[in-house]
């Protein structure tokens, strides 16, 4: 795998009358409160980004691996879980649940090998301390 030294920033600011604000990280996001922890913002959440980021790092790896062994593959698709529950009196993550779908021209057992390898090397599903669970799909045709 690639080795990195790369420091990531991001920058927000909020006030005390809204609920929502913008962020910046190589772009701007708008971030806040939702309903459901109380407040009247409409838009993604922070842990709407986590999902984000959670679910692209296994995309991202994928890609850079696919490239790097000479892989060729129509698509992959990601669909990943974020799932929060209560604990003692607060709020967790409980578990972190992504579904993979592989698209190739014609069968190949490298593909398999590529997708369980990626869950190894993707390095922020690594770094979490709840479950992650990742079940993929090829489909060839």
């Amino acid at each position: 795998m690639v080795e990195y030294s790369e420091d990531y920033h991001a920058q927000a600011t909020a006030t005390d009358d809204t609920d929502r604000w913008t962020t910046e990280s190589r772009g701007q996001f708008e971030v806040g409160i939702p309903r459901e922890f109380g407040g009247t913002f409409d838009g993604p959440a922070p842990e709407n980004y986590y999902a984000i980021a959670l679910t692209n790092c296994y995309v991202a790896t994928f890609t850079v691996m696919a490239d790097n062994s000479g892989f060729s593959f129509q698509e992959v698709n990601a669909d990943g879980t974020l799932r929060l529950r209560p604990d003692d009196g607060s709020t967790a993550v409980d578990s972190f649940d992504l579904t993979v779908e592989l698209q190739v021209e014609s069968p190949d057992r490298k593909a398999e090998v590529l997708l369980k390898r990626t869950q190894e090397h993707c390095f922020i599903l690594q770094s979490v301390d709840f479950p992650v669970s990742v079940e993929y799909e090829v489909i060839s045709g």
